[in-house]
């Protein structure tokens, strides 16, 4: 009986790793971005990226995090209702900050915090690129069927944030549409994926 007992306790405990990788996929939504002419319309669609996460306390990591999505810009021009669609682009996330687990065991659920950059670019080379300062909030929670392995749900949100006025993509005929300062995006996503620990 004593030694079914020590072996139920050691199954419990899960040793807390140095590092995670946890690649993932889910479903990326945004809000409309708001213009002189009208409102580019961003597309809702599937998203990829990966976490890397460097353990620095008993429940704190630094997170390094990638995020992309394939989307589709269309314009809704101001006072009427029909959607023209512009052109395909990529969103890109490049990340860092704080990772938070707030339990140990098996079951850990785990908020993060991160500032960095979010590239646009377009799939058409007539329109340029462009740069966006940018931070991210979510939190979520892992399940470790290993000291090794886990399984990790997740939802964040994704906010680029424009400073000053800056001009932004125009396509047939819509040109000189601008972003006035302190315009922001509400994006945001939810992913489950797997984490890797060593």
């Amino acid at each position: 009986m004593l030694i079914i007992v020590c072996a139920s306790e050691n199954y419990g405990q899960f040793i807390r790793q140095q590092v995670e990788v946890a690649p993932f996929a889910g479903f990326f939504l945004s809000s409309n971005l708001n213009t002189i002419e009208g409102e580019l319309v961003i597309d809702h669609n599937l998203n990829y990226g990966a976490a890397v996460d460097i353990r620095t306390g008993e429940d704190l990591f630094i997170e390094l995090l990638y995020n992309r999505t394939d989307t589709e810009v269309s314009f809704k021009q101001e006072y009427f209702d029909t959607v023209k669609y512009l052109f395909d682009m990529s969103i890109e996330y490049f990340q860092a900050g704080a990772h938070i687990e707030t339990e140990p065991g098996q079951f850990r659920p785990f908020a993060a915090f991160t500032v960095g950059a979010t590239y646009f670019k377009p799939k058409d080379e007539k329109i340029s690129s462009e740069w966006a300062f940018s931070f991210t909030a979510g939190g979520g929670i892992k399940y470790y069927f290993t000291n090794n392995l886990a399984a990790r749900l997740q939802w964040r949100f994704l906010i680029p944030v424009y400073f000053s006025n800056a001009s932004i993509f125009c396509n047939d005929g819509y040109c000189g549409i601008f972003v006035s300062g302190g315009t922001y995006l509400l994006q945001y996503d939810l992913t489950a994926g797997l984490a890797f620990s060593f």
